[in-house]
């Protein structure tokens, strides 16, 4: 019994400074890639049934598309409380649309063809908290974010010709980007998985309330995976 007991405690020993390793550590850094969905606010005033007469009132319909991303932590007062900052880059898409289709449809098809794929950099800061410091590690965190939306299309910024009651003389960009700056409230829980010394996993869902003024705001949900390396 002794023996077996002696063997427990010189296991514990070896075992737990492994599990919780992370929560010594003062600062992070990672990389990570995950796929973006976003919802499309209708391009049709529900007051007109056809759609905005003014540019500044067209929405964002982009559809979705591939996140990466890099992120770096400072912890605060404590082991739970850290500082979050973040740079992304998304490659986001119109959906495809159908030109004999409702008025959103003509819309994205005029918006896929003329913008094609549309670059975000977004650039987010925060505080996250971790539930648990050990070797599994929840946490919840929330961020304010502002990103930049840009076309590289060389269609971008040519007359529309897609729809007379959609283009009004102006260029594609105008009508369909009609807002490039984007700001964003974000919650995104997730967890933090230490697989190696100073490594860890991190699995999380980023939801998004993108901030648009004039227009109707979108909703996005970004799922991810990457790697954490404490320092």
């Amino acid at each position: 019994m002794q023996r077996q007991l002696l063997n427990l405690i010189l296991s514990l020993i070896v075992l737990l400074p492994n599990l919780a390793l992370a929560q010594y550590k003062n600062s992070s850094f990672g990389l990570d890639a995950g796929y973006w969905l976003i919802t499309k606010p209708s391009a049709v005033d529900p007051s007109t049934k056809t759609y905005y007469n003014s540019n500044d009132s067209m929405p964002l319909r982009l559809q979705g598309g591939i996140r990466v991303g890099g992120e770096s932590n400072f912890k605060l007062d404590d082991d739970h409380f850290w500082f979050t900052g973040r740079i992304n880059v998304g490659f986001l898409q119109f959906p495809s649309g159908n030109t004999a289709g409702s008025l959103d449809e003509v819309f994205d098809a005029a918006a896929n063809k003329s913008m094609g794929t549309i670059l975000g950099i977004e650039g987010q800061v925060g505080v996250r908290y971790i539930f648990l410091t050990d070797r599994v590690r929840p946490y919840l965190q929330g961020t304010l974010s502002y990103m930049r939306l840009m076309s590289f299309s060389s269609d971008a910024s040519n007359s529309c010709s897609a729809d007379a009651t959609l283009c009004g003389g102006a260029n594609n960009q105008d009508i369909f980007l009609a807002h490039p700056n984007v700001g964003g409230v974000h919650l995104q829980p997730g967890f933090e998985l230490i697989i190696k010394r100073d490594m860890a996993i991190h699995i999380y869902i980023d939801v998004q309330r993108w901030l648009i003024f004039n227009a109707s705001d979108n909703n996005s949900v970004v799922g991810g995976i990457g790697l954490l390396f404490f320092t």
